[in-house]
């Protein structure tokens, strides 16, 4: 796997049925005009692909490539240029654009979101 993602960047990941609903839920809970993050988890695409290879079997790498080796390993460079700016923004801001969000964590802390007793995850683990 080769992006311009800076290899250690973190980088929120989540599975629309199981987080999406329940991260909604809470957020509808707690006060307004806070700014937030939906994320399942976070981690690097060096980790993500680390994983996956895991998962399938395969052995796997992370490279991190310049704006220039991605547009050309694309065949069309429009979306090469487009797919560039969409990684780059990953690293610098980042997901968050540059700003404090509220995660999940913090929500769970407050106390208006378990992920680990929901019910689509009892439901998983019976």
């Amino acid at each position: 796997m080769a992006f311009t993602t800076d290899p250690d960047k973190l980088v929120p990941h989540f599975t629309p049925v199981d987080d999406m609903g329940n991260f909604t839920y809470a957020v509808y809970q707690m006060p307004p005009g806070k700014a937030y993050m939906a994320a399942g988890t976070t981690c690097s695409w060096s980790e993500w692909i680390e994983t996956w290879g895991k998962v399938v079997g395969v052995k796997t790498s992370y490279k991190q490539v310049t704006p220039e080796e991605l547009i050309a390993s694309v065949e069309d460079e429009d979306l090469g240029i487009e797919i560039t700016h969409m990684f780059n923004y990953t690293s610098e801001p980042g997901y968050d654009g540059g700003y404090d969000l509220l995660t999940a964590k913090d929500i769970e802390e407050v106390g208006f979101l378990n992920y680990n007793n929901t019910e689509s995850n009892l439901r998983r683990r019976t």
